[in-house]
């Protein structure tokens, strides 16, 4: 035990003494989990939303292959990318391969059927009546549509915030597209594992303790959205 102790204590020092390896892996991290949630927001939301509020032939085909996305392993999405991001594959002359775009694109791919079927879930909880009530009151699709977004804003946030710790925690997809190069692509997750194969407890610890209340804060945060939707239903 006196080892774990010990280890815990030299983490919150590295931390406090703003250690630069441990600070350069925490904003690779943040860089790459930002690019790509920017991505799956922009396309995600509308999809999401589309998915949700209309039915149209092959909807639940469409629906049912979302819904399969959602349980894609990390290290299947890393193959995939590396394969086309590689010098053979079609896209490796853009030079993503190891970089943080690279790994942005993995985990684009991975919040992507989250952000899409979470938002289309919340659409679909929509009370029916709502949309016959505003149509009786002269309400135009416009209207309808941004009221309907008005109703499921905070399961739409909770949604975010899923996706988001999903991304955050992931470790599949930066090991194989950033190749865990020190200074460069080397994120929290990567880290941990390396700094614990190499006997640095220390390290390691520091890096998932700032894992650790990054989660918490992203899960926190999706028992609050969740929690203040459901009052609002009730109001």
């Amino acid at each position: 035990m006196d080892f774990i102790l010990d280890g815990f204590i030299q983490a919150l020092i590295l931390l406090i003494n703003h250690d630069s390896e441990t600070y350069s892996c925490i904003f690779v991290t943040l860089q790459a989990s930002t690019i790509s949630m920017l991505f799956s927001l922009l396309i995600g939301l509308p999809c999401g939303f589309l998915l949700g509020y209309s039915r149209f032939p092959g909807h639940k085909t469409i629906r049912t292959f979302v819904n399969t996305l959602l349980a894609l392993p990390t290290v299947f999405i890393g193959l995939m990318v590396y394969a086309f991001l590689t010098r053979h594959g079609p896209l490796g002359e853009w030079g993503l391969l190891f970089s943080i775009s690279g790994i942005a694109i993995g985990q684009t791919i991975l919040a992507l059927p989250i952000v899409i079927a979470l938002t289309a879930s919340a659409i679909e909880s929509v009370d029916p009546d709502l949309k016959l009530t505003l149509i009786s009151l002269g309400a135009n699709r416009r209207q309808l549509a941004l009221t309907t977004l008005q109703e499921v804003r905070w399961a739409i946030i909770a949604a975010v915030m899923t996706a988001y710790g999903r991304v955050m925690t992931e470790v599949g997809i930066s090991m194989m597209i950033g190749g865990n190069i020190k200074w460069h692509t080397r994120t929290i997750t990567t880290a941990i594992a390396l700094e614990t194969n190499q006997g640095n407890f220390a390290k390691g610890i520091a890096l998932g303790l700032v894992l650790l209340f990054i989660a918490l804060l992203a899960n926190y945060s999706v028992v609050f959205f969740n929690h203040a939707s459901k009052l609002h239903g009730k109001s």
